[in-house]
């Protein structure tokens, strides 16, 4: 759900390869059966050229960032304490999975802080989605992905316009975001008492944020 905090250090790359790399993500919103693995990203650049290439070395470069991110120290223990305190936050209410919940708000809250840090990087982020041809994205991810979809095209210009990566600088926007996801997948909205636990969850992730998103300087994965 961090597609900014994916992109923002390639900003003045092509914009291909920065909707390459928030591509894993959105397809998680917008067709979740559709998948664009690493393994296949790497197989198709050995043919491609021109947008592919880029889109392709993007999505390559996301799962290279999660593979050190989540599973860097800083992050393993601030999810464990979060799905902690949600699991005591929410008691029994039927459906909630304080992991997966802790998890996707750091997450957000991660974009919230690279946003409140240079709003017009933000600004800079989007304008550099706007650049690419939203039908050309979907043809190219259908072409790399094993299962095709027709809902890219129509969802670039949708995230363009609607904008809700602003949304995470303010708890009950992060909170509205977060039923969103979870409404998708079939589980009950948070409650308020959410809301009250989200300043001290925002603190904790800022006063991490620069830890979080510095890639150690010796990584065992490749791209």
């Amino acid at each position: 759900m961090n597609c900014f905090a994916h992109g923002w250090r390639f900003l003045n790359d092509d914009p291909y390869f920065v909707v390459g790399t928030a591509l894993p993500d959105w397809l998680t919103l917008i067709d979740r059966k559709v998948r664009v693995r690493r393994k296949n990203a790497d197989s198709y650049l050995q043919q491609a050229a021109g947008p592919g290439q880029q889109l392709a070395q993007g999505i390559v470069r996301h799962h290279h960032d999660d593979d050190w991110f989540h599973n860097q120290r800083e992050f393993v223990e601030m999810n464990l304490h979060f799905s902690l305190e949600l699991r005591d936050l929410l008691g029994a209410d039927a459906g909630f999975r304080p992991h997966l919940v802790g998890h996707i708000v750091i997450e957000m809250l991660l974009d919230g802080y690279l946003t409140e840090q240079d709003r017009l990087q933000l600004d800079r982020y989007y304008e550099k989605v706007a650049h690419v041809d939203a039908a050309l994205v979907q043809q190219l991810v259908n072409q790399i992905a094993v299962q095709s979809t027709r809902r890219i095209a129509d969802f670039v210009p949708r995230f363009i316009e609607e904008g809700y990566l602003y949304d995470y600088v303010d708890d009950r926007r992060v909170q509205y975001r977060m039923n969103r996801v979870l409404n998708r997948v079939g589980l009950a909205e948070l409650p308020d008492r959410f809301l009250r636990w989200l300043p001290s969850a925002r603190k904790r992730v800022y006063d991490q944020a620069q830890s979080m998103l510095t890639e150690p300087a010796i990584s065992d994965v490749d791209i």
